[in-house]
């Protein structure tokens, strides 16, 4: 792709942190992942919100990529395609995440023109590879396509053909970009989860903070009895930052998806007579309650 095609496609696009990140919907949120990706400083604290200083930004991609709830818009304009080829490019090296989204729309192959690769994109690839095979798909391959010195007149002439194409391609609507969330492994994989949600009974007094803020819908109440989705979870890190007390943990797990569920009882609190939830027979009073400063009025 040449220098006036990306030109003209990073006019066409402005990369952007949308309103779906999670410091926009919540003040306590700790989520830095598009921050620490980004290796030209291009993102920048505005407050207690991540914004992108368009001035140092490269529209490499990476910030896209990285983001667990596919939060920023733009377009990835260090990628390459050769048809089902991702070209290769020392300048960056894809995310294991990234390889896993491009195989399921449509990649096949890593395709260099020369006679080598460098580390970081072989070992990424191999990475990938190995998870593939338990996500039971194809492989990706490596093509090497030497670089071929002579340049005929009519090669010339295609390579202006393709320019053209390629160029068209970068006036018109960006329909071909990435959907609101098209960087969600949980979008492509279904059956599979990336990630298990573990929830300490012990800590959790119930409280729901993080059931009515996930964005991905994990937990769900019925009746007497908490069901945890794990293949939805994206490690967006919404229920942890707002739990007060710091009961959930998530960890990377890749395997057939699973559901928890965790039984709960349903009880008056002795101090407003509201029903609450519990995990233990023990507790007597709401979440509320157990921590209200008794010099305080009851907000009941």
């Amino acid at each position: 792709m040449s220098i006036l095609t990306k030109w003209l496609e990073s006019l066409h696009e402005e990369t952007k942190i949308t309103s779906r990140c999670t410091r926009e919907r919540n003040r306590h949120s700790t989520c830095s992942i598009c921050l620490d990706q980004c290796s030209q400083e291009a993102i920048i604290f505005k407050e207690h919100l991540l914004v992108i200083d368009m001035n140092n930004c490269t529209m490499c991609g990476d910030c896209l990529v990285s983001c667990p709830l596919s939060a920023i818009d733009g377009l990835a304009t260090s990628r390459v395609f050769n048809k089902g080829s991702l070209v290769f490019d020392d300048a960056y090296t894809p995310s294991l995440k990234e390889l896993l989204i491009y195989k399921k729309r449509g990649m096949t192959s890593v395709e260099a023109k020369q006679t080598h690769i460098n580390l970081e994109w072989e070992t990424v690839i191999a990475e990938a590879n190995k998870r593939l095979n338990i996500l039971g798909d194809t492989q990706i391959n490596l093509i090497m396509k030497p670089i071929d010195e002579k340049f005929s007149r009519r090669a010339l002439f295609e390579s202006f053909q393709t320019e053209g194409k390629q160029l068209a391609k970068s006036l018109a609507p960006a329909s071909w970009k990435m959907d609101h969330d098209g960087w969600k492994l949980s979008k492509y994989f279904p059956g599979f989860q990336f990630y298990s949600v573990e929830l300490n009974t012990n800590h959790c007094t119930l409280c729901q903070a993080c059931f009515s803020i996930c964005p991905e819908d994990v937990f769900t109440i019925m009746d007497s009895r908490l069901q945890i989705d794990n293949e939805k979870c994206v490690s967006c890190t919404f229920c942890t930052d707002i739990c007060p007390e710091k009961a959930i943990h998530i960890y990377e797990d890749l395997r057939m998806k699973s559901e928890k569920v965790e039984m709960f009882l349903k009880k008056n609190c002795k101090s407003c007579g509201q029903t609450f939830n519990t995990f233990h027979n023990e507790i007597e009073k709401c979440h509320v309650c157990k921590d209200r400063d008794p010099e305080w009025l009851s907000p009941y």
